[in-house]
């Protein structure tokens, strides 16, 4: 999931952090740096995806807005070079120019009087509101008072000169890897507010996200997301809309006042942190949040419900190169929804669940390429799939032995004996028969 973290721990740099001698060590190879893709070379690359793997389905205008520094993470990143230690200007996406605000803070760093303090750090995160504003994250490793000491002049020293930081936390990973909101590797994070809220807002939108939970890094496209998928689907004001892997569960919130009821799911403590947030603070008291993993047994046990029937509008926002897990997208598919959003960055796992979907009667409606994060390469395409009710597919809905119907029926007969059903029979008479 997305608030887990990535780092390889078998690096060089972990020795030179331990003291131990580098002379026998073999040189690092430099790394590999890579021009991310243009625009226009992600174009390309669906359009030959598409046509090789003949997707189906209509794509629609790329969404995309651009991104505006002040809108976007930054972070301040200690590398190695051998044995020296740098801080650098980590930008989210390439060609970027840094705020000031980030070259502000960078500038204190390497005053003397915080040496102690800069050789404790690991990196400070930037988290951007959307609207110019920041919450920090300060991963350093206070170990005796000259770096506790350090640490609290850095502090004094933000909200003194830096209105636009609205929040500060120190945080410390365990094992000691540096800090990703969007990594993947499973990892201990404690942190400790050293001024501000446990959250920040998103934009304008009048919803928020813990500082440790997951978002793009670039905040002006993907604010401007749900308009995007509202537009895309015209939901009923009688529909129901579920949002798997949820995250801060953003999308269902900024959409809730357009269903009659929203829920959203998510496995990660932060999301969960979020999500209830936002449902304790929205307008309309239809959310609810599930803390789960995404599998296939959850789908039977609560579309089974009386409660929970309706027409629904399903939202799967894979994150990173995860697929579904096994059988998730058949368990969705027979719980008959109106609508199957899937949004995935992964072309390979994209062209094998629309092929299973199409195998479970939902034909693809809509294609939506998603350029969230201009300039960095990343690319996202969100599908919209919708059931197959004449047959296109091959399938003919009538001839199904389970209905496609969207509306589920209310009332299920299950254990009913063969023996007590009625049967009534007709023998056509003979040609005699009719003549008399």
């Amino acid at each position: 999931m997305r608030n887990d973290f990535r780092r390889n721990s078998n690096n060089p740099r972990t020795n030179v952090r331990q003291g131990k001698p580098q002379s026998d060590a073999p040189k690092a190879e430099k790394p590999v740096r890579r021009t991310p893709l243009t625009f226009e070379d992600i174009k390309q690359q669906v359009a030959a995806w598409a046509e090789n793997e003949h997707i189906p389905g209509k794509f629609q205008a790329w969404y995309t807005k651009e991104s505006i520094p002040e809108h976007s993470d930054w972070r301040i990143l200690k590398t190695y070079r051998g044995a020296q230690e740098i801080l650098s200007i980590e930008a989210p996406a390439h060609g970027m120019t840094a705020p000031e605000l980030v070259t502000r803070v960078l500038e204190q760093l390497k005053k003397e009087h915080l040496h102690i303090f800069k050789k404790a750090l690991r990196q400070i995160w930037f988290r951007a509101t959307g609207d110019g504003r920041y919450a920090l994250l300060v991963q350093v490793n206070l170990k005796g008072k000259f770096s506790v000491h350090g640490y609290k002049t850095f502090i004094d020293f933000v909200q003194r000169n830096c209105p636009e930081v609205i929040s500060c936390h120190h945080i410390q990973c365990l094992p000691d890897l540096a800090f990703d909101p969007a990594g993947t590797t499973p990892m201990k994070v404690e942190a400790k507010g050293a001024f501000g809220s446990d959250f920040m807002p998103i934009g304008d939108t009048g919803i928020s996200m813990h500082v440790l939970d997951w978002a793009p890094r670039s905040r002006d496209s993907w604010i401007g997301l749900p308009l995007r998928i509202q537009n895309a689907i015209h939901p009923n004001a009688e529909d129901s809309f579920f949002e798997f892997y949820s995250g801060s569960s953003f999308v269902s919130s900024s959409l809730a006042s357009q269903f009659k009821r929203v829920v959203s799911m998510d496995c990660r403590e932060y999301a969960m942190m979020s999500s209830r947030l936002n449902a304790r603070n929205a307008m309309n008291d239809n959310m609810k949040f599930i803390r789960s993993h995404v599998e296939q047994e959850f789908f039977g046990k609560f579309f089974n419900k009386e409660k929970n029937e309706g027409r629904w509008t399903f939202y799967f926002n894979l994150p990173g190169d995860e697929p579904l897990a096994q059988g998730v997208a058949q368990a969705a598919a027979l719980s008959r929804p109106e609508r199957i959003l899937l949004q995935t960055s992964n072309l390979e796992i994209a062209a094998r669940t629309i092929r299973q979907f199409r195998n479970e009667g939902y034909m693809l409606r809509k294609n939506i390429p998603l350029y969230l994060e201009p300039g960095s390469g990343k690319f996202e395409i969100l599908f919209l799939f919708v059931p197959d009710r004449v047959g296109i597919l091959g399938q003919n809905p009538a001839q199904k032995q389970r209905s496609r119907s969207i509306q589920r029926p209310q009332e299920r007969i299950f254990s009913r004996k063969t023996q007590e059903n009625s049967h009534f029979s007709q023998s056509s008479p003979t040609f005699k028969q009719r003549k008399g």
